[in-house]
C-alpha cells in the first residue's frame, strides 16, 4: 500500500456514528513518519492528495471539534443534497445553532439548557435538544442541565466559514 491509500483509508474511516476520518497524530503514527520535518511532510501529503482528488467532488476538511481530518464531498454538492438536514424541523436548527453559539462562549464547549434557553427565546428548548442528541448533535449530562456538542457537527457544517461569516456580519 503506498501513502495515498493509506491516507485515503484513514480520512474515510468511519469509528462510531459520531466520528470519521483520522487525526494528525494518527496518520503519521500509521505512515511511520516521526523525523523533525514531519508537519512539512504531512501538510504537503494533504495539500496533494487534496489536489488528487478535488476532480472527483471530493475535499479533505478538518474537524475542529475533536482535531480529525476527513474526506466530504464537494460543499456545492452537499449543499444541494442536503440544505436542511432536519428537513421540516427549522427549529431543531435553531436550537443547534444556539447551543453552538453557548458552547464556544464557555470554556471546554460545555453550556447550560437555560444558556440555550436564554439566546433561543424559547421555553421548550430540552424537547429540541434531546431530539439533537437522538441525532446525535448533542450530549446532554444526566442531570439535565449540561449540554455538550458532539464532534458529528463538525462534519456537518463548515465552522471556520460560518464563523467568519457571522464576523462579517457583525462588523455590517
Amino acid at each position: 500500500m503506498n501513502e495515498i491509500s493509506i491516507l485515503m483509508n484513514l480520512l474515510s474511516n468511519r469509528k462510531n456514528m459520531r466520528e470519521i476520518g483520522a487525526t494528525k497524530k494518527e496518520i503519521l503514527q500509521k505512515l511511520n513518519i516521526s523525523n523533525r520535518d514531519k508537519n512539512i511532510f504531512f501538510y504537503n501529503l494533504i495539500t496533494n492528495l487534496s489536489k488528487y482528488i478535488e476532480p472527483l467532488g471530493l475535499q479533505i476538511k478538518f474537524n475542529p471539534i475533536n482535531s480529525h481530518w476527513f474526506i466530504s464531498y464537494d460543499s456545492e454538492i452537499s449543499d444541494l443534497i442536503s440544505a436542511n438536514p432536519f428537513g421540516d424541523k427549522s427549529r431543531l436548527a435553531a436550537t443547534l445553532f444556539c447551543a453552538l453559539v453557548a458552547s464556544l462562549k464557555n470554556p471546554g464547549g460545555i453550556s447550560k439548557v437555560a444558556e440555550i434557553q436564554n439566546l433561543r427565546n424559547k421555553k421548550g428548548v430540552i424537547e429540541d435538544l434531546k431530539e439533537l442528541e437522538l441525532l446525535g448533535y448533542v450530549e446532554i449530562a444526566q442531570n439535565s442541565n449540561e449540554v455538550k456538542l458532539t464532534p458529528l457537527i463538525g462534519y456537518h457544517l463548515d465552522l471556520e466559514e460560518l464563523l467568519i461569516k457571522i464576523a462579517l456580519k457583525t462588523k455590517e
